[in-house]
């Protein structure tokens, strides 16, 4: 995506913003520090980008209260669940959660499901791309796909958690190409691109943002673009989608969003969600975009629809987790 188009898409964020009336009989929301749950580690590019959400959501056009980050991932995100579900459903706790949440949902440990919480408003839309070490012999994703094809199961690829958006990812493209991929789950994507640079693992999913640094140190090569459109940016506008070789299929894109518990009043709802449509228009995040290629701004607080989207996504993912044999029916 281009500066322009970049720019374009902040002003529309900011006409969203405009467009979620608050009720006139709103109380004084916020009274107090409201919390918001970061589900990672401290360090980390979410991280980063939990308290870019913070510092733009106390300033005096947006909510002008204090905002405090809370960091809590335990459990493949259970932790971050619990916490919420214990506190009130006053607005004053609002939760991190990405696409991948579709997957966590899921596993057995889980008390709670997608059905006790609302989604408050997606952010912003992540892209992924399969990149190899630059000593690989595969030059092409179709090279990959010949040797696949020819070596059934032996090859590994990386990407994160079970369950999540990456795995996800990973397993409709194999499943539309017609190749056996052994999945290696890892943390984070961190890991999965050091391993390849360091030549301990054959495939990794990975940001192209983050590939881009290893690719022009001529230590990786990104062979394919998890997306419907080819990238813009000047690095990675001829790196072929799955559409240019031929494969089309309904791809699910991870993105950052922000979610509250269940029973959450709708004015106080409609309160977030116009600080948090500012948050595009913002020096901080315009920077932040710039410097990474893979976010795409996607500004939406349409809850109803969302939450729909979400369901459908989670049922969606308990099959692929099932027919994998990672859960039982």
């Amino acid at each position: 995506m281009n500066v322009t188009s970049r720019f374009t898409t902040s002003v529309v964020a900011g006409v969203l913003a405009a467009a979620i009336s608050v009720p006139a009989h709103a109380d004084n929301f916020p009274s107090k520090t409201v919390e918001l749950i970061c589900t990672t580690t401290p360090g980390s590019g979410a991280a980063h980008f939990c308290h870019m959400i913070a510092n733009g959501l106390k300033e005096k056009d947006a909510l002008n209260t204090p905002v405090k980050v809370v960091f809590k991932s335990g459990g493949s995100n259970f932790e971050p669940v619990l916490y919420v579900q214990n506190r009130p459903a006053d607005g004053h706790t609002i939760m991190h959660m990405s696409a991948s949440f579709a997957g966590y949902f899921n596993l057995p440990h889980f008390k709670y499901g997608a059905k006790d919480f609302d989604i408050l408003a997606k952010i912003e839309k992540h892209l992924y791309a399969v990149g190899v070490n630059s000593k690989s012999p595969w030059k092409t994703y179709a090279d990959l796909i010949k040797d696949a094809k020819a070596n059934p199961g032996k090859i590994s690829m990386g990407s994160n958690k079970i369950g999540s958006t990456h795995h996800r990812l990973q397993e409709l493209l194999h499943k539309t190409v017609g190749i056996n991929i052994r999945f290696v789950p890892y943390q984070g994507t961190g890991d999965v691109l050091k391993d390849v640079v360091g030549e301990h693992l054959e495939v990794g999913l990975v940001q192209p943002g983050n590939w881009l640094a290893q690719v022009r140190a001529g230590k990786a090569r990104i062979l394919l673009v998890l997306n419907e459109t080819r990238m813009t940016h000047p690095d990675l506008k001829d790196i072929p989608i799955p559409a240019d070789l031929g494969f089309k299929y309904n791809m699910p894109h991870q993105f950052q969003a922000f979610m509250v518990k269940k029973g959450t009043p709708k004015d106080r709802m409609q309160i977030l969600q116009k600080a948090l449509a500012k948050i595009a228009t913002t020096k901080d995040y315009q920077a932040y975009i710039a410097k990474q290629p893979h976010v795409i701004p996607a500004f939406d607080a349409n809850t109803e629809a969302m939450n729909k989207d979400f369901l459908e996504a989670t049922k969606d993912t308990r099959a692929m987790m099932v027919n994998l044999g990672i859960l039982k029916k």
